[in-house]
């Protein structure tokens, strides 16, 4: 279990808030704690080409979160995640050596999730500790909730509406918990971010974002960088049951901090959704460029949602990628289908790297308990190895 400074003060905070409310009168005494469980048991079967065995995960997270909620605006909560393997571990866990397998990136342990005091006052909230941060579309900081051990940061984050339209989120961490957990070498990063977002809404239809982050880690020098960069989007009801999307962003990266190696690469993405009836269509084109031999870098993003659910693009290639993608669905009551159909090429050359088929199918059961079926099909050209992988999950929330 992973215990660091900044969730360390959140708990000593959180302490002298209880104090406080203790000595206050019994009208303004705080309500009972807010206790939320979720348990997502997930199959993951992987076929890849270059390995001599086939992986099969069987693993269960179960995680408990607690909320206390104060007077004057204060409140304090706490998360702890268990995820278990199920079975014979028969798969790369990236801690248990078993290279002849897949990787899935789901390793059995105990973790804090979060630990966090938090003070909101009108339009303005302050948390400190342990926290989850998505920012934006998780293109560039998130949360990689997809796999069973999440992303977390030790970190100080300030959220404000400056007016109306204009909203403010700030953060600083000291400690990025990654998805690898604290047994792996790789599974904490001791790190100093700066992430700036600002959103400007002036009506439903636009918005306007700028991002500047600044990410400089001690023990991934070769990802430190700086990244700045705008997004805009645009949506228009046509009807009660129509409605169009456009998306697009363009950032700047260049190496930070301690980075040995000097780039200046480009990232630029574009794409247009319609949504008629129970039918929702897209396309889009996502690059990532590169400079000097070295790919635009996003080691904080939720890659699972991008490039594919094969996870073959988790880093950048050195000449970067170019995805072109399709996307259809189709949503009836609880059920929902989804179909997309990647191009994956090199953003600075001719080569062709493959392409992927992503097939998703999701149930709700009822608001506790939805079911999930994916598949991801991807054919090698010239990198990487052809890879199906197949996932059934089960969500329990209460």
């Amino acid at each position: 279990m992973r215990c660091y400074s900044l969730p360390a003060l959140a708990v000593m905070a959180a302490c002298t808030a209880v104090s406080v409310s203790a000595a206050e009168t019994a009208s303004s005494a705080f309500t009972a704690p807010e206790l939320k469980m979720l348990f997502r048991y997930r199959l993951e079967a992987v076929d890849q080409d270059g390995l001599a065995e086939n992986a099969l995960a069987s693993t269960l997270l179960s995680r408990f979160s607690l909320t206390q909620q104060f007077s004057h605006g204060w409140s304090a909560g706490g998360e702890f995640d268990y995820v278990a393997a199920i079975g014979d571990k028969n798969y790369n866990d990236s801690i248990n050596d078993k290279t002849t397998y897949p990787l899935v990136a789901d390793p059995a342990g105990a973790d804090l999730n979060q630990a966090f005091v938090m003070y909101q006052s009108g339009e303005q909230t302050l948390k400190v500790g342990r926290q989850r941060i998505n920012l934006a579309n998780e293109r560039f900081v998130g949360g990689v909730g997809w796999r069973q051990n999440e992303q977390t940061f030790d970190a100080v984050r300030y959220q404000a509406s400056l007016s109306s339209e204009l909203k403010l989120d700030y953060s600083y961490s000291s400690k990025v918990n990654r998805v690898l957990g604290s047994k792996s070498p790789q599974g904490d990063w001791s790190s100093d971010l700066h992430l700036l977002d600002l959103r400007y809404q002036p009506n439903s239809n636009h918005q306007l974002g700028v991002f500047v982050y600044q990410m400089e880690f001690d023990d991934a020098l070769l990802v430190s960088n700086q990244t700045l960069g705008l997004d805009y989007q645009y949506s228009q009801v046509l009807s009660q049951s129509s409605r169009y999307m456009l998306y697009g962003s363009y950032a700047r990266q260049q190496d930070a901090g301690d980075n040995p190696n000097s780039y200046d690469a480009e990232y630029w993405t574009v794409e247009a959704n319609l949504w008629l009836d129970q039918w929702q269509s897209g396309l889009g084109v996502e690059v990532l460029g590169s400079d000097n031999s070295i790919g635009f870098a996003t080691p904080l993003a939720t890659l699972h949602k991008f490039q594919g659910f094969a996870d073959k693009f988790l880093t950048t290639p050195a000449n970067g990628i170019e995805d072109k993608y399709l996307k259809l669905g189709y949503k009836l009551d609880q059920l929902e289908l989804m179909a997309f159909y990647h191009w994956l090429d090199a953003a600075e050359d001719e080569a062709d790297y493959g392409k992927e088929l992503d097939l998703q199918l999701s149930y709700n059961l009822n608001a506790q308990h939805a079911v999930l079926l994916k598949y991801a099909d991807y054919q090698a050209n010239s990198l990487h190895t052809d890879t199906s992988k197949f996932w059934l999950q089960w969500l329990a929330k209460y």
